[in-house]
């Protein structure tokens, strides 16, 4: 038995339609050419299947649907994306303070291997600048919530 479009050795065109797809049978082999050749070419017939609407609709249903819903989620999510509102001076400021703080970090971590006095030092000179920083960052979100409970 062949399907026309899923068998590579399938003649006629390359690609069809699940639809538009038929079956044809192939011709038993014959042991001997006698009376059984005319019953095997007539044998040789194609009959063709096709698909219901109901059955279209349940293959979209099954395949179609969760693409579909791919497709909504991105669509959504890219219009999402820029509704977003502009950053506040205050968040700009928080947003430079949290990257010092980030610096500072690093360079502690640096120094963690060095036992030295001049390393000791050093570390608590940065966790110093490291608190100072964090409350600055405190004073500026409280000050955000301020604004914003001024402008409800």
């Amino acid at each position: 038995m062949n399907i026309n479009g899923i068998n590579s050795n399938a003649t006629g065109s390359g690609f069809t339609t699940v639809s538009g797809a038929y079956i044809a049978a192939t011709p038993a082999a014959t042991k001997t050419p006698t009376a059984n050749s005319e019953s095997a070419g007539s044998q040789d017939t194609q009959d063709t299947v096709s698909i219901s609407n109901a059955g279209r609709e349940a293959l979209s249903n099954d395949f179609g649907a969760p693409l579909r819903e791919k497709a909504l989620a991105k669509k959504n999510e890219a219009e999402v994306t820029p509704k977003e509102e502009p950053k506040t001076l205050i968040d700009e400021q928080i947003d430079k303070i949290k990257e010092k703080i980030k610096e500072l970090q690093e360079i502690l971590s640096k120094l963690k291997g060095d036992d030295s006095e001049a390393a000791d030092q050093q570390r608590k000179m940065l966790q110093e600048q490291i608190m100072l920083l964090s409350g600055q960052i405190a004073t500026l979100l409280d000050k955000k919530m301020q604004d914003s409970k001024k402008s409800d």
